[in-house]
């Protein structure tokens, strides 16, 4: 930002410059002009002289005669400098100090105005924000965090009511130990949309590590609440089975953790998630659990209700962000929809590979995270598919992602979702 203020400076210097050189010019001009229409004046007056002494040497006027013609003479190049310096002196206020004053204060002004207005000051704060491999610039994890807590921060006071915001501030303020903050932070999100089990487990989460991975009342009664609102919700089932994890109750954290496979939650990775299942059931002793995969392979989750609400989609990806996508390894593609209004969970969601695009998918009921929670009810939706970086669920600064805004659920024919932007 440093190199666009100085850059911004030398511009506006460069303006006045060239202001001033043309007042100064304007200046030089009207001095010259003058000088030279005083010197003409004087010459006329010498020549005419010249021919009046002449006149009077060779008889043609008396004594008397001469002396009154040279007076006029006199007089009427006194009236000629005296007509020449008021006619210049008019000119010369045209081209006043006032002028380029007032001329630079405008370019200053108006150039700060429109700045403000149009200017795109915020996509830059934001770029600095983008992680470090992102192609607009290169920057440590630790730049990019600060970069980040800062755009936030300004975004959550011009915008109080930005519940995304406030949840994004609060899980990084989380990963930089700032865990009263994001607590804070995460009551704001539930103060804007109403109590959320993900919210409630991310304070429960930043109280935990604040509490050096112990829970206590406070952080049982955030667990309890998350699950009453979604019984299944991975962030609650990832917290508590970590905890027993730690307190090496090793067949009890397998079980919570089989839980969410079972649940076939959005965005969950199944592959880390089974190895850790794997990893607890090991430790404990105990036989293995029956993948969820094996044990739900006769179910057809497209049948389960055929009759409530599907979303048909054809989800693509941009030109230019295939372009990005090309210098790197394959992407989560996590495709899903929420509510316009409400919770912010996912009422029907889908997990792909970016490689697998272009494709076409369906929401419908069957792929809801929740019974309680999916397509038939609610009216509207917004749908959103993002290429994650990290392959986690939700949406972070420098993934990729598209979106269809208040899509009436009846909706039958197919829509077309690209993905065509970079989250901000």
């Amino acid at each position: 930002m440093t190199n666009l203020w100085i850059f911004s400076a030398v511009l506006l210097v460069v303006a006045i410059v060239i202001v001033f050189r043309h007042f100064m010019q304007s200046k030089l001009q009207v001095a010259d002009q003058k000088n030279m229409r005083g010197e003409t004046n004087k010459d006329l007056y010498h020549e005419h002289l010249q021919e009046l002494e002449k006149d009077f040497r060779e008889g043609g006027i008396d004594e008397e005669n001469f002396g009154y013609l040279k007076s006029e003479l006199d007089r009427s190049l006194i009236q000629d400098i005296s007509a020449t310096e008021k006619e210049l002196e008019a000119v010369d206020k045209k081209t006043s100090m006032l002028w380029p004053v007032a001329i630079s204060i405008f370019i200053v002004v108006f150039s700060a105005g429109y700045y403000s207005q149009y200017g795109q000051y915020k996509d830059l704060e934001t770029a600095l924000s983008q992680p470090a491999g992102h192609p607009k610039g290169e920057q440590t994890e630790a730049q990019m965090m600060i970069a980040q807590l800062k755009v936030l921060h300004k975004e959550v006071q011009d915008n109080p009511e930005n519940s995304d915001a406030w949840f994004r501030l609060g899980q990084i303020l989380t990963n930089v130990g700032e865990f009263e903050s994001a607590v804070i932070a995460f009551d704001k999100v539930i103060t804007v949309e109403g109590p959320q089990a993900d919210v409630y487990a991310m304070q429960a989460q930043a109280l935990y590590y604040q509490n050096k991975q112990q829970r206590n009342p406070q952080i049982d009664e955030l667990l309890n609440k998350a699950l009453a609102i979604d019984a299944n919700d991975p962030t609650t089932l990832m917290l508590i089975g970590m905890d027993y994890y730690l307190r090496q109750e090793y067949s009890s954290a397998a079980q919570t953790w089989q839980q969410i496979l079972d649940s076939n939650g959005a965005g969950v990775n199944s592959e880390a998630l089974q190895s850790a299942i794997n990893e607890a059931v090991a430790m404990s002793g105990q036989p293995a659990a029956t993948p969820p995969a094996m044990a739900k392979s006769e179910t057809k989750p497209a049948e389960i209700n055929a009759t409530g609400p599907q979303l048909n989609l054809s989800v693509s990806i941009a030109d230019n962000i295939i372009h990005e996508l090309n210098s790197g390894a394959d992407k989560t593609v996590f495709i899903y929809a929420i509510a316009t209004s409400g919770a912010r969970m996912p009422l029907a969601a889908v997990k792909l590979n970016a490689s697998d695009l272009p494709v076409q998918v369906s929401l419908d009921d069957s792929k809801a995270m929740s019974p309680q929670m999916n397509l038939s009810t609610v009216d509207e939706v917004n749908i959103y598919a993002v290429i994650s970086h990290s392959g986690q669920p939700g949406m972070k600064p420098g993934d990729f992602k598209g979106e269809l805004n208040n899509i009436a659920i009846n909706v039958t024919e197919q829509m077309n979702l690209v993905i065509d932007s970079i989250v901000q």
